[in-house]
């Protein structure tokens, strides 16, 4: 199985040969873009690696840059391994990984070549990046976030971190209590510190994973941890940041990213329902999209804009297989009283749907008043306390959640 394609300029083919074949003595099958066809290998939402030689004739060429971008606005995992002295200020450098690059410039070691492998290796097997996405606001993505992956990681043992991404920090309020945000804020323990390149707010690369909040505070099952929310976040969202700015904070993201999927099982992500920058950096990071849906009018066309918006930032034809549909909200008797059955409607109306009729879930999940949009005061001691799945009523809540957990898990590849 071919685990990483290899990307290099046409000067550098016969180091790229070279390489592939050092990495192929390793175990480690790995083909060239410039022998396949490259907008094929590309396309394909199968796990993919992509190995990246840098050199200044790197830098010149369109077919890396093509390549690279590709690679970044679909979640694929980037390999540098360095061939030539380059300027560290280029555009290549500055989109790759400096945490994650090899050092070939005395050439190929076998040092060099075993932790090639290893690094290709390891992201075949990281963590999974889900995005909690719609376009449309309302649907219930924070709290099913919360309470799904509370499920997660209470019925299966799985490793989880949350990110939040919404400026309006919905997540951080679900899980923490004012204090506790504030502190944080004031202590620069939020996303904007990722986010920020410069400035007494900006954080090291090094030190991203010491920004997470742990969750679970009793079960002692392992990690569940939130980076927390931070209402400055509209500023990359409101352009009033300039465009070097919002390149620095996209790089800086994915290596939050590629940090996070080497620790976690899941990587959770609560975004804002628009169309912004922040949804570019949701969408170029998730392996998987999970799209809530209540019974309403107008969920088909917010599910056919996310379609839309996934289509334009991948740059490539989308497919089902990539994003879980999770009707949210059935069995409302006060929406059942007014007459029709709204839940077996919406539920038609997306199976006979042309694309996300093969993403929808079987499992729904019930309207209850337990999939409150904050916790009471009185869970802020253990944030976990406060999700459906650990409250002791609504057998049915509670096996759609762990139903609904396992399912998204598994099609999201992290099980």
């Amino acid at each position: 199985m071919v685990l990483a394609y290899l990307t290099c300029s046409p000067n550098d083919r016969d180091q790229a040969r070279q390489l592939a074949a050092g990495l192929s003595a390793d175990g480690v099958r790995v083909e060239l873009l410039d022998d396949v066809d490259d907008e094929g290998a590309m396309a394909s939402t199968e796990r993919r690696c992509l190995v990246a030689l840098i050199s200044p004739a790197a830098e010149r060429s369109e077919r890396v840059r093509k390549h690279l971008t590709r690679a970044l606005n679909n979640a694929w995992p980037i390999v540098p391994v360095q061939v030539s002295a380059t300027d560290t200020s280029s555009w290549l450098r500055l989109m790759l990984p400096a945490e994650s690059e090899i050092d070939m410039l005395q050439g190929m070691t076998r040092e060099s070549l075993t932790l090639t492998a290893e690094a290709i290796r390891s992201a075949s097997s990281a963590g999974r990046v889900i995005a909690m996405l719609n376009i449309k606001g309302g649907v219930g993505k924070t709290v099913l976030a919360a309470n799904v992956f509370a499920a997660a990681h209470l019925l299966s043992r799985c490793r989880v971190a949350f990110v939040d991404l919404d400026p309006q920090s919905n997540l951080s309020q679900y899980f923490l209590s004012p204090a506790e945000r504030n502190r944080l804020r004031q202590k620069n323990q939020t996303i904007f510190s990722v986010f920020s390149s410069r400035g007494e707010s900006a954080c090291a690369r090094a030190d991203f994973s010491q920004l997470l909040t742990p969750l679970n505070r009793k079960f002692g099952l392992g990690s569940f941890d939130l980076l927390a929310g931070d209402d400055r976040l509209f500023e990359f969202t409101l352009d009033l940041r300039a465009p070097p700015e919002k390149d620095a904070a996209f790089s800086r993201f994915h290596a939050l990213i590629a940090d996070l999927k080497a620790r976690y099982d899941a990587v959770v992500l609560d975004t804002n329902p628009c169309a912004t920058f922040l949804t570019r950096c949701a969408v170029t990071a998730a392996e998987h999209i999970v799209a809530p849906v209540r019974p309403e009018q107008y969920s088909l066309s917010g599910l056919n804009l996310l379609e839309f918006v996934t289509r334009q930032i991948r740059e490539r034809p989308v497919r089902p297989a990539e994003f879980t549909i999770l009707l949210n909200g059935v069995g409302d008797r006060v929406r059942l009283r007014n007459g029709g059955d709204p839940d077996a409607l919406i539920r038609q109306e997306i199976n006979q749907a042309p694309f996300f009729g093969a993403s929808l879930l079987e499992t729904a999940i019930p309207y209850s008043g337990l999939l409150r949009a904050a916790p009471t005061q009185r869970f802020a001691a253990n944030p976990i306390n406060a999700t459906a799945i650990a409250r002791f009523s609504q057998r049915a809540l509670k096996e759609s959640l762990a139903s609904a957990a396992q399912a998204i898990l598994r099609r999201a590849g992290a099980l």
